[in-house]
């Protein structure tokens, strides 16, 4: 377990720079350590009486499990008290939050499926439950209202939440005094969606918010705007998109699509970023990158096939919904049973037959995703991944197709080409 003292100094100046900001970005490279510098930062001025109940927002996985595991590492972070609102609402620890969520998920699956209902009678089935979920959707509403978050903890949640956590309240009425937006960009890249335009209503109100990135603009300078905008409000530039895009940009086409840099620009959009947020050039810290290991949780019939594998060293691929008429993959021995384990972690199941061809059984794409998660989050920044397998290579590529890989088909001149 890690201390304190550990904290290297660009760290230290990272927590102190948002222990004494109300508005900040901090926009720190993955690999810096930026969910502990935040909960180091929000149980100093929880500690100093300055706030008493932060809110985090932020991608799924990173709620799910980022945020959590980061209390197990660090010495000074064993006694967080945290909240978790992330993934399935139904999972939660029951609370009249959770009744809260659930129902506003059923009103919302019957509200969306409702007008493809064509048979009469059906519809006015749906129709009756949505008012029933309706009416005791207010009702427990009424109660949240009246029943505060729990206060010296922290509540971490997903973005998918937003729209329902925040429209319980009205702006400036949110009893969160702190709230953090991890991967701002992730949020504001658009800025006409309904989440974005709730959370830009209410986040700039708050007694202290923070924003963390690992990049200022993950697809351009056009997404600085809907960051700043979501935790600084309108101090710093316009309240309008467009009308600061015509000040610092100049369309690419006659339509107005694509949009450049003014020249000059690029230096007076810095010197404006500058003012409201913290930065550190992944140069400064490339000795002291921290290690974040990034979790997932199998589904279900691929956790039944490794706890099946596991403890059999076989797994019946019928019981998988794979096909009726396979025959079941079996390891000869306790090093392919491990093989195996680790090919059902990754997403899929090597079976060759008795003439040795290779069938690959798809499970599931977790990994792919999480990987996905984590190229959105580092925007342009470069990235090297290690794959292990021949299907690693075959998911990731069903993604980014043109992606240049080293390995077995590479020839030594496209090799030195990537």
């Amino acid at each position: 377990m890690r201390r304190y003292e550990d904290l290297d100094e660009l760290q230290q100046k990272a927590i102190d720079d948002l222990y004494e900001h109300d508005e900040r970005l901090a926009l720190l490279e993955t690999g810096f350590g930026k969910t502990v510098v935040e909960l180091t930062v929000g149980e100093e001025l929880m500690a100093a009486g300055v706030v008493t109940t932060p809110l985090v927002f932020a991608p799924l996985r990173v709620a799910q499990a980022t945020w959590p595991n980061e209390l197990a590492q660090w010495g000074h972070l064993q006694h967080v008290r945290m909240v978790k609102w992330g993934g399935a609402p139904e999972e939660w620890e029951d609370s009249i939050w959770k009744r809260s969520r659930v129902l506003y998920g059923k009103r919302l699956w019957i509200e969306q499926r409702l007008p493809k209902i064509v048979d009469v009678r059906k519809r006015r089935e749906a129709e009756g439950k949505l008012a029933d979920i309706v009416s005791e959707e207010r009702r427990v509403n009424k109660e949240l209202l009246r029943t505060p978050p729990l206060a010296g903890h922290w509540h971490v949640t997903s973005f998918e939440n937003a729209e329902w956590l925040l429209g319980l309240f009205k702006p400036g009425e949110l009893p969160f005094d702190m709230v953090v937006v991890d991967e701002t960009g992730r949020v504001a890249r658009n800025p006409k969606s309904p989440r974005y335009k709730i959370m830009k209503k209410h986040i700039p109100l708050a007694k202290i918010r923070h924003g963390l990135n690992a990049t200022p603009a993950p697809e351009g300078c056009l997404d600085l705007f809907g960051q700043v905008q979501m935790i600084c409000g309108s101090k710093l530039w316009s309240k309008s998109f467009y009308d600061w895009r015509q000040k610092f940009f100049v369309p690419e086409d006659y339509m107005g699509y694509s949009w450049r840099l003014q020249m000059g620009a690029f230096d007076m959009l810095m010197a404006d970023l500058n003012k409201v947020s913290f930065r550190a050039p992944a140069t400064a810290y490339t000795k002291n990158a921290t290690t974040r290991q990034i979790e997932i949780d199998l589904p279900p019939k691929a956790r039944a096939a490794y706890d099946e594998m596991e403890k059999t060293m076989a797994v019946e691929l019928a019981g998988l919904d794979l096909g009726d008429e396979l025959d079941p993959v079996v390891a000869m021995s306790e090093a392919v049973a491990s093989q195996k384990l680790r090919q059902i972690c990754q997403g899929y199941l090597y079976q060759v037959d008795d003439k040795g061809v290779r069938t690959v059984h798809h499970l599931h794409d977790e990994k792919t995703e999480a990987l996905a998660e984590l190229i959105d989050s580092m925007g342009r920044e470069p990235l090297l991944v290690a794959y292990g397998f021949d299907g690693d290579l075959e998911n990731i590529r069903k993604i980014w197709k043109s992606v240049p890989y080293l390995g077995q088909g590479v020839s030594s001149a496209q090799a030195a080409e990537n």
